[in-house]
């Protein structure tokens, strides 16, 4: 079984080739420079909002606020 899944391209990689290509790309380029910078690092980067609040010089209520937004965003651009 584990041989058979090593043709096929993982979840991370199918997702990154959908941001990379996809419509999910043109959707994250048209998100604003702040919730972008979020994303990247809570989602992309796998920070936590804590750590991802430290490294973007916010607070963490503003990093959960920006995810959702971002993500209502994406959401609504995608569906």
């Amino acid at each position: 079984a584990r041989l058979r899944n090593r043709d096929e391209a993982s979840a991370e990689e199918r997702v990154l080739a959908g941001v990379e290509h996809g419509d999910l790309a043109g959707a994250l380029v048209r998100l604003s420079p702040e919730l972008r910078a979020v994303l990247q690092a809570t989602v992309i980067d796998g920070l936590t909002t804590r750590e991802a609040a430290v490294l973007l010089g916010i607070p963490a209520g503003t990093v959960k606020t920006r995810a959702m937004r971002a993500r209502k965003q994406l959401r609504e651009e995608l569906a």
